[in-house]
């Protein structure tokens, strides 16, 4: 029969560089066992799981040590801990069916919510194991519950019912969200509040301004807020503005009658109409062209739209827009409308890129891993040097990106295990500029410098203020100096 040991890991379960043994290598020495499994809810923890699975290949080379996820941001939530941890314990049964297997559970490291969750998992029949807890001045204690005032679980199906109550109600949510869109994954500090402005914000029906970079989620932050809305029984319409011809934006926004122009050969209803009594998502608005800023306005002003051939109808849309680019920067350039802006932009919500959201990299990168998985009927995992490699990467692309380069790792890897060499990045190269310079050298105030000043007003055809913010320079400055490169010509 197998002896397994299972055991979270925390700061103290490791203290090598300490010369003392934290309580996981403590029941190593007193006990033996033919695997070990870590579990760990946060990706910080490897390095200390790391330093163990080293440790035992000297000390007990016949030990096999796996590490096991586990994923509960919040340690201290039942709600996320136990489903987590059934999740985890599933995982490890199923690695080992078909064998004779005898678990041990250390109860000593982890929250307490966690140890609860363990007798819980015990008690209700979740996984058979015997319990162990371990301390300095009593040593290993085996942990029974043969007492006669013990409570005993006899509507285990409840318990459990309640306790994954949550984790449902985020799946059935998940489920409203469009499969192609990487659903709002994450712990970091941004994420978390952002999850929060969003509640608050899906509760009063004003605009909302989303900014962030391609590829962090906007879209999928305004499904988010019209599916925690009074509106959510209502149409979700999404369009990219940049995509949208000039000529076209009345008959796509406000419609069209049969007839109204040549090839209205049927009725049209527009995204308004369509949207007619829940959210308008108009992404990328910053590409939106003047002529159809002022049009856009009147709509956002009267509640009315003017289909092409019709008369005037109103509309009930709650308008959620989004940018990657600076509204107020296009403001000062005369590229958007001041008073659009004050329309729109009643509520606002800033997306955070990637690279700046530490171990969320690990958290989607998993997501998208098991939902290739579920498509294609082949669960993989990733290795820990795969993991690091992740975290190395900068991503331009941000989310977008990530799900990318999972899917291509999934499709090229040989068989169930993700290594580092199947990360591949070279179809993101660094977008930088090779530089050379000619034997004679270069004349940078009479040459180099001009050239870029007139090229940037051939861009913006004359307009200073436009050619200074392509040159990253303020207007004024920007004037002066092509003054004094006018009079040196």
């Amino acid at each position: 029969m197998k002896k397994i040991l299972l055991s979270f890991i925390g700061n103290n379960d490791c203290l090598l560089s300490q010369n003392q043994e934290g309580s996981i290598l403590s029941i190593l020495k007193e006990r033996s066992f033919d695997q070990l499994y870590i579990l760990y809810n946060e990706v910080h923890y490897l390095p200390f799981a790391r330093e163990i699975l080293e440790y035992c290949k000297i000390k007990y080379p016949k030990l096999v040590v796996y590490f096991q996820e586990a994923d509960a941001y919040n340690p201290i939530d039942y709600n996320i801990v136990y489903p987590a941890m059934v999740s985890a314990v599933k995982e490890i049964k199923k690695e080992q069916k078909g064998l004779r297997v005898k678990y041990t559970i250390s109860l000593t490291s982890g929250t307490p919510t966690m140890h609860s969750c363990w007798i819980l998992m015990v008690m209700g029949g979740v996984i058979k194991a015997d319990l162990i807890q371990s301390s300095r001045e009593e040593g290993i204690q085996d942990v029974d519950f043969n007492l006669d005032d013990f409570p005993q679980l006899t509507q285990t199906s409840k318990i459990k019912l309640e306790l994954t109550k949550k984790e449902r109600e985020n799946k059935a949510l998940r489920r409203q969200v469009h499969d192609d869109f990487p659903q709002l994954i994450g712990e970091d500090k941004t994420i978390l509040e952002l999850k929060d402005q969003i509640q608050r914000l899906a509760c009063y029906d004003i605009p909302v301004f989303i900014n962030g970079e391609s590829g962090t989620g906007k879209e999928i932050v305004a499904k988010l807020l019209h599916y925690h809305s009074s509106r959510k029984e209502a149409p979700f319409v999404a369009v990219n503005c940049g995509s949208i011809s000039e000529k076209l934006f009345e008959s796509e926004f406000f419609g069209h009658k049969k007839g109204s122009f040549t090839g209205a050969i049927n009725d049209h209803d527009g995204y308004f109409r369509q949207a007619d009594g829940g959210t308008l998502f108009m992404d990328e608005i910053g590409d939106l062209p003047a002529a159809m800023q002022v049009k856009l306005l009147r709509v956002l002003e009267t509640g009315e739209i003017q289909p092409l051939g019709d008369k005037t109808k109103k509309v009930d849309v709650r308008l959620i827009t989004a940018s990657h680019k600076d509204l107020a920067e296009l403001i000062q350039t005369k590229h958007f409308r001041e008073d659009l802006f004050y329309r729109i932009v009643q509520g606002r919500l800033e997306l955070s890129p990637l690279r700046e959201r530490g171990t969320d990299i690990i958290l989607l990168a998993r997501h998208f891993l098991k939902q290739f998985g579920i498509k294609n009927r082949l669960e993989k995992s990733f290795s820990n040097d795969a993991l690091e490699k992740l975290l190395s990467i900068h991503y331009p692309g941000n989310v977008r990106q990530l799900q990318n380069i999972v899917k291509l790792a999934y499709i090229t890897s040989i068989g169930t295990t993700i290594e580092a060499n199947d990360i591949n990045t070279q179809q993101y190269p660094q977008l930088t500029r090779k530089i050379e310079i000619p034997p004679e050298g270069i004349d940078l105030d009479n040459a180099i410098i001009p050239a870029y000043y007139k090229a940037a007003l051939k861009i913006t055809k004359d307009n200073a203020a436009e050619a200074a913010r392509l040159l990253g320079l303020k207007p004024h400055t920007f004037r002066a100096r092509l003054k004094k490169i006018k009079e040196k010509e």
